[in-house]
């Protein structure tokens, strides 16, 4: 799939007019909900609950070289394009360039047709980790299947997520420490970029506090991913872990609930690789806190004083 950052529902800028706009909205929500995937349009994407982006201005541009009468002939074929990038689509790409491009990508698992990638281990119940192309301005996630009928004897996995860490030692990034007011001990970290990788990099997360100057003492580290190009931090240890807890939760599912691209609402403590919801929608801070200190050793949750 492919995604830029969007707006307001009504703030579409398409070469079509809002009638047209509409027509076209309908037609390819109809199109992706044949294949399960309900959509709701944010200025020039539609894209689902769960935060899957599907892009609208190419399609809008073929669609006014065409009757209006062919545009379900052409929504098909789009949407068949994005959901299915075949064997044909892949062949476009040299060994190279897809060896260069693949690497894993975070999604909200509710975003992926069954059967997308039988292998992707879900993080959660929610999260999903999947092998995408990212090629620059765009991306292009193809069913597993069709990776492997292109280059049977590449790991992709594997090689996904070399490439990942080297985006994360590499690509720009935006770092600033979020602190709740006459409160430091209760701040936390947030990652901002426009590589649509940045929360993915949640999945090296080494690599990423390297960048921040943190590290992972043992105890693990809370974890936000709200949208694509966002990922908030803040490493289990020191004074007002709780307090951070709360303040993270708050930031983190108000984000998620405005930005374009949105993955998850919810804080992971993740620990050796393991991911743990540590909130969940409609939590106050006693809650996520009282969760986190059922999920820490005990010895570990008294000393962090929560």
């Amino acid at each position: 799939m492919s995604g830029r950052r969007g707006g307001s529902p009504g703030d579409a800028d398409l070469p079509l007019s809002p009638l047209q706009v509409r027509r076209l909205h309908q037609l390819v929500a109809a199109e992706l909900a044949r294949a399960g995937i309900q959509v709701r349009p944010v200025g020039e994407e539609l894209v689902t609950d769960g935060g899957a982006v599907f892009p609208l201005r190419d399609l809008a541009a073929e669609c006014t070289t065409q009757p209006t009468d062919h545009w379900p002939q052409l929504v098909d074929r789009h949407v068949q394009d994005v959901l299915m990038p075949g064997p044909a689509s892949l062949d476009e790409l040299p060994d190279h360039t897809l060896l260069e491009a693949a690497a894993l990508q975070l999604v909200p698992t509710d975003s992926l047709p069954d059967g997308w990638d039988p292998e992707a281990p879900a993080l959660t119940d929610d999260l999903t980790s999947v092998v995408t192309l990212d090629l620059g301005d765009e991306a292009l996630t193809p069913r597993a299947e069709a990776l492997v009928a292109r280059a049977p004897h590449v790991p992709w996995r594997d090689r996904a997520e070399a490439n990942l860490r080297d985006k994360a030692r590499e690509m720009p990034l935006q770092h600033e420490r979020v602190e709740p007011v006459d409160d430091p001990d209760a701040g936390f970290e947030v990652v901002l970029g426009e590589s649509g990788l940045v929360a993915s990099t949640s999945l090296v997360l080494d690599d990423v506090l390297d960048r921040v100057e943190e590290e992972d003492a043992g105890r693990g580290v809370l974890v936000g991913v709200p949208f694509r190009h966002q990922l908030v931090l803040r490493v289990v240890e020191g004074p007002g872990l709780g307090r951070s807890l709360a303040a993270m939760a708050d930031y983190v599912s108000t984000t998620h609930a405005l930005a374009p691209g949105p993955i998850s609402p919810l804080v992971h403590w993740v620990h050796h690789d393991d991911w743990l919801p540590v909130t969940r929608a409609g939590d106050d801070g006693g809650a996520a806190e009282r969760r986190l200190a059922e999920a820490l050793d005990p010895e570990v949750a008294q000393a962090l004083d929560i």
